[in-house]
């Protein structure tokens, strides 16, 4: 059964993600809505357990997730780092009864694994090291519990108010970090103070500052105090 969605007239201004779920649906029928959406960005879907969650993101969810993706890019790239962006991938196992569509997914530690390859298939392809997840009038908990079933190692949950990073662990399940594991030298305060700042200027200098720090601040924390 499908919730409802209120009636808007034509000027109303639309400021948070429109989400609509769709419950009592096999994994045949999850197929089958991913068939009919097809290369279209959106909306977004969400799969765990005969739920489908659809997501059509609002400005703030694609501003955060541009600005999250911008933020890794200049790290891996200022600190020489082994990555292979997936982007909007959707990630499924039907045995895990999940599969979601990442906002932003990045293969770090294993990216020589999928490296050249076309498509990924998580029946023999690892699951990404790092999926990025922003939310702005909805929770995040499908999508992390569907990424813990799938074994992702690491998930940021953010929002305009902060940022979250969740680590898996050993017993399979997900705790609260200071640290990214897989950029043990950030912290996810330091990164929300550069997602969060303010939008008064072009993204062209705030990728200019960024870029800076990565080169002034990171690179000599990464190297370590000299010998």
């Amino acid at each position: 059964m499908a919730t409802a969605i209120p009636t808007r007239s034509a000027t109303d201004v639309v400021e948070g993600d429109q989400c609509v779920t769709l419950r009592g649906l096999d994994w045949k029928g999850y197929l089958t809505m991913l068939r009919l959406r097809g290369e279209h960005p959106a909306p977004r879907m969400v799969y765990l357990d005969g739920s489908l969650l659809f997501v059509s993101p609002s400005y703030v969810h694609e501003f955060l997730k541009k600005r999250l993706g911008a933020f890794v890019h200049e790290v891996v790239v200022g600190l020489d780092i082994p990555c292979v962006p997936a982007g909007s991938t959707t990630f499924r196992r039907r045995r895990k009864r999940g599969g979601v569509d990442g906002d932003e997914t990045y293969y770090l530690a294993s990216a020589a694994r999928i490296r050249g390859k076309r498509a990924i298939d998580l029946r023999i392809d690892p699951p990404p090291d790092l999926a990025i997840e922003v939310v702005h009038s909805h929770d995040a908990r499908e999508a992390v519990e569907v990424y813990r079933r799938l074994g992702v190692s690491e998930v940021w949950v953010c929002d305009e108010e902060t940022m979250r990073i969740l680590v898996l662990q050993a017993n399979g399940r997900y705790a609260a970090a200071e640290a990214s594991a897989a950029f043990p030298f950030l912290k996810a305060a330091e990164i929300f103070a550069w997602v969060s700042r303010p939008r008064t200027n072009l993204e062209t200098e705030w990728i200019k500052e960024l870029r800076g720090w990565v080169s002034d601040t990171l690179v000599p924390r990464r190297a370590g105090p000299p010998a």
